[in-house]
């Protein structure tokens, strides 16, 4: 079918975006900790938990709903525009506002921050209003399945940002501070190309104010708000407790953990960021076109996952040097809840499509306060593995709930997400098609799946 055939050609576009941004972001994590190490790392870590939770927070579901509306209602988009842009002023003013005040006040509960340096911290809150407005209309461009201009965009943002850190980092030894105005500037720059495609796609017009679409996108935000608020503390508190409990280095060599075992992720990404505006602007609804997406995606990340088990040790020696070694015991004890969460993130754009949104909300509360105790409990005892293995069950948690909630949604039976030996001749088709020109009786994808 072409609506089917579109979802597969543009999956297949964002994953090789998301490889080419996956090496360029790797070149650019190499470079940074070879050049600050694990102290400087770590400075830089909390310079950017403060603006990070202020950005998150600010997002307020918009994003999520933006990607959803845009797609059920094409002929609001500019009513959608507008009133994205004033949200992201007046909530991203307002954020960083309380956020300035709150790190002048010495960060009350997480005094840790007080040690990041003022000038960086508050350079990134005044910029969260351009942030949210770039992610916003992003949004806006993605529920319209433009994919291709947004891989686009995001293949030019990495490429800039990696010849910006030879530059400014290993070039001009700026340290922290020339990640910071990279920062800065990185996100000006996303914000005026994001805005100018936007321009072309839907046209401005005079600001004009949808109070029907603001109630609908208002009721789907606020839900969805409420889990991204958890599922940001459920993939970002440990690094908080961390920074509490431990010295700069371990959150340092933590973070190089992280940033490598998520870049697993890069596959079930590449899948949800296309099929949510595939499932919003298609007539066709059937689950099963999800459950056979999940089971190839369940099929490639866990076999990420045992490479990278087995090769954890030489990889950050050969990537980050001998300095980073403490990081390869935390990146196996994140290693399951990457697979499990993997299956979850497929799985949750079938129930925004539903406008199902508050399920995610129950589930992302469910890991968070599966994180805090966990790492309440394992950090003292483990250190930074403690903190992975807490991370890896909270994600295991929220993955459990997801598909639930799923599998109650739609009908389908767990049987369904299970990958089956028939699955493999969609790859026996691809190669059919890619290498010897001609396709099989059967589609690459969509078969379907039998309640």
């Amino acid at each position: 079918m072409p609506e089917t055939r579109e979802l597969v050609r543009n999956i297949g576009s964002t994953l090789v975006t998301r490889i080419v941004t996956l090496v360029l972001a790797l070149l650019s994590s190499v470079l940074l900790a070879r050049v600050l190490g694990p102290e400087g790392r770590g400075i830089f870590a909390l310079v950017m938990i403060l603006p990070s939770l202020a950005g998150t927070i600010g997002l307020m579901g918009f994003e999520q709903a933006n990607a959803v509306y845009a797609g059920l209602e094409p002929l609001r988009r500019r009513a959608l525009t507008w009133q994205s842009a004033a949200v992201a002023a007046v909530m991203g003013s307002a954020l960083a506002a309380v956020g300035a005040i709150y790190f002048r006040a010495g960060a009350p509960g997480l005094e840790a921050l007080g040690s990041a340096p003022a000038t960086f911290v508050l350079l990134l809150l005044a910029i969260i209003p351009v942030q949210l407005v770039g992610l916003y209309w992003s949004a806006i461009i993605r529920g319209m399945n433009r994919i291709q201009s947004l891989n686009l965009l995001e293949v030019g943002t990495r490429a800039a940002g990696l010849a910006s850190i030879v530059v400014l980092v290993w070039g001009l030894n700026l340290g922290v501070a020339g990640i910071v105005w990279l920062e800065v500037a990185m996100t000006l720059g996303t914000a005026i190309v994001v805005g100018v495609l936007l321009w072309t796609a839907v046209g401005w017009g005079p600001p004009v104010w949808d109070a029907g679409l603001w109630r609908r996108v208002t009721a789907f935000a606020l839900p969805v708000h409420m889990g991204s608020i958890a599922a940001y503390l459920n993939y970002r508190v440990d690094e908080i407790f961390i920074a509490t409990l431990l010295p700069p280095e371990q959150l340092g060599v933590y973070v190089i953990a992280v940033a490598l075992v998520e870049r697993i992720w890069i596959l079930p990404g590449s899948v949800s960021n296309v099929l949510l505006p595939h499932l919003t602007s298609s007539r066709e609804r059937g689950a099963s076109v999800v459950a056979e997406i999940c089971r190839h995606v369940a099929m490639w990340t866990g076999a990420a996952c045992m490479i990278l088990l087995v090769a954890a040790g030489p990889l950050v020696t050969l990537l980050y040097s001998s300095k980073f070694a403490g990081a390869v015991a935390p990146l196996r004890w994140l290693l399951p809840g990457i697979f499990t969460l993997s299956i979850g993130k497929v799985l949750v754009g079938e129930l925004l499509a539903r406008e199902k949104a508050r399920y995610t909300m129950w589930a992302s509360g469910a890991a968070v306060v599966t994180n805090v105790a966990g790492n309440l409990l394992l950090v003292p005892r483990m250190g930074i593995a403690g903190a992975a293995l807490a991370s890896s069950v909270s994600y295991s948690v929220l993955a459990g709930v997801v598909i639930w909630y799923y599998l109650r949604v739609t009908g389908t039976r767990w049987t369904s997400l299970v990958p089956r030996v028939e699955d493999l001749s969609a790859y026996k088709n691809l190669w059919c098609r890619v290498f010897r020109g001609h396709v099989t009786e059967e589609p690459v994808m969509g078969r379907g799946t039998a309640k």
